[in-house]
């Protein structure tokens, strides 16, 4: 291998560890929101909550559930705008 070629292997290699980085930090946020969204749940289950209050923590679920969608699309993004599965 020719010091070129180590060279842009070194540094494609740098890029995928910072876009895992990246998504490990995404994958954190989604975790916390999902957390949210699973004690919104059983509030909803285990309370005696009236329609406006049932309301209330659906369109919060629901906010939750697109903010967990949104961040899992944009960080499956690489720099050249490929999504990975």
């Amino acid at each position: 291998m020719q010091m070129d070629e180590k060279e842009e292997l070194k540094q494609e290699l740098q890029q995928e560890l910072q876009w895992v980085q990246y998504r490990q930090k995404i994958l954190d946020i989604m975790k916390e929101k999902l957390l949210q969204m699973k004690q919104l749940a059983r509030k909803a289950k285990q309370a005696n909550l009236t329609a406006g209050e049932l309301e209330e923590i659906n369109a919060r679920l629901n906010n939750l559930a697109t903010q967990v969608r949104a961040l899992d699309v944009e960080s499956r993004r690489t720099e050249d705008g490929k999504i990975l599965e």
